[in-house]
């Protein structure tokens, strides 16, 4: 592809998101922005991707990411490919008084949300990937920006790396990083609003490679979201269902902005927190969610046991109930970290489970959160039969296991807490809340609220 054509790609891409699939953008020679250069890759046309394999598996606030090439030298004598993969700069919470961020803009290289424990291997053996920062030239509004500028708007930077490549030598290299998710919620009183998730990938810097993909497959795998979920905005008419993820295979691609990957991990979402009963009694609170067109009511309509229970603190009880009321927090009362340790609902009124709400940690306050011990890993147990576990990430606020497989009303629901995230002061395992989540065959009355 020669330099005109792509630069057209790049010129028509202006202000879509940037995680790209290796190679970064060429820049048609030295850029300078004040006086630092803009990064620039070196030898990239010299080298093709004969296969790709590129999967996602989706969760709900992040997406973990792996991608593995077979490339070959098409000189004919070694060579060494100096690529960057652009990091896209987080979102902002936008204008809305009610907005909350949807994450901290990173500052550097340690914090790059859209690039978690970024790994890449050549032929197996670890690869250096350096942080280079997109420098960003200073705006004059009363010009109109060309192209060339505002091209590179929205990338923080550029993980940089070298591959050495024998004469004709075909060598496989894999990438993989975790990416956080941007949620942007806004809300009234108890009611909110969270817009869809998506999750942007761009195919069409595969271009700055020399000639076609020759062979590729890509994979998008709901883990612990429902797969009904998980939707393809483009490109369209690529990919085809596969069980429960989403497969497109492709030959002798020439990527374009066409083949950029939009993928819904979680759809629009509406909320709306009301009382069944007395206001000041937590436990008759319940939250309505629509999504999809679907509704469901989140419950703690349940009676609570667990393995142990730390003991009162003066006015301040640890009780298992607390899990009900969703103010303070129930702590085990052993000894060690409450690995082992385990709640028990039983449901006033079974029915098949969505989901599972849990609230991790001592939730009140950020440093009670970081000072006691968090739920890592959980194991699930559905009526004694229905067994299977989950991670729960470890940050503040409800977190939502996903119930799949499972039809049958549910009379019991154990958690058994496998394995904690360590508090910094104190080793009690503590959980600020668990609701459950059912289905509703109908849209509820909502009254509005005062």
């Amino acid at each position: 592809m020669n330099i005109m054509k792509l630069a057209i790609l790049i010129l028509l891409g202006i202000g879509t998101v940037v995680l790209a699939n290796g190679g970064g953008y060429r820049r048609g020679g030295v850029e300078a922005m004040g006086d630092v250069a803009g990064f620039e890759p070196e030898n990239t046309e010299k080298v093709r991707i004969v296969d790709e394999l590129l999967r996602f598996e989706c969760h709900e606030s992040f997406a973990d990411v792996e991608v593995r090439y077979l490339m070959k030298n098409l000189t004919g004598r070694a060579v060494t490919v100096r690529f960057g993969f652009p990091v896209e700069e987080s979102y902002d919470a936008g204008t809305d008084p009610g907005g909350s961020p949807a994450m901290k803009r990173p500052e550097g290289r340690e914090d790059l949300l859209y690039c978690e424990n970024y790994r890449i291997e050549a032929a197996g053996r670890a690869v250096k990937a350096r942080w280079e920062p997109e420098p960003k030239p200073k705006r004059n509004p009363d010009v109109h920006e060309d192209w060339d500028v505002t091209r590179f708007d929205n990338i923080k930077g550029w993980l940089v790396s070298e591959v050495k490549f024998a004469g004709d030598e075909e060598k496989p290299v894999r990438i993989s990083f975790r990416s956080r998710l941007p949620r942007t919620e806004t809300g009234v009183s108890d009611d909110g609003h969270v817009e869809a998730v998506v999750f942007p990938y761009r195919l069409s810097t595969a271009a700055v490679w020399g000639g076609t993909i020759a062979r590729g497959r890509i994979e998008l795998v709901p883990v612990d979201i429902d797969p009904a979920d998980l939707r393809v905005i483009k490109p369209v008419n690529r990919f085809r269902r596969e069980g429960a993820k989403w497969v497109w295979e492709f030959q002798n691609l020439e990527p374009t902005l066409d083949d950029d990957l939009s993928i819904e991990v979680q759809p629009e979402e509406y909320s709306y927190g009301r009382s069944l009963g007395d206001w000041d009694d937590p436990t008759s609170h319940v939250s309505y969610r629509s999504r999809a067109g679907k509704w469901s009511m989140s419950h703690a309509n349940y009676e609570v046991r667990a393995s142990s229970t730390l003991a009162d603190d003066g006015d301040i009880s640890y009780s298992p109930a607390k899990v009900r009321e969703w103010e303070g927090a129930w702590s085990e009362g052993v000894e060690g970290n409450g690995a082992g340790e385990w709640l028990e609902l039983t449901p006033n009124v079974p029915k098949p489970l969505k989901a599972i709400e849990i609230v991790p940690g001592y939730d009140k306050s950020d440093d009670l959160f970081a000072a006691n011990a968090r739920p890592k890993r959980v194991e699930v147990l559905l009526n004694g039969e229905h067994r299977f576990e989950a991670e729960i990430e470890d940050a503040k606020g409800a977190q939502s296991i996903r119930v799949r497989g499972y039809d049958k009303p549910v009379k019991t629901v154990r958690l058994t807490f496998k394995e904690v995230h360590p508090g910094s002061r104190f080793d009690d395992l503590c959980v600020s809340g668990v609701r459950l989540e059912v289905a509703l065959e109908r849209k509820p009355e909502i009254t509005p609220q005062r």
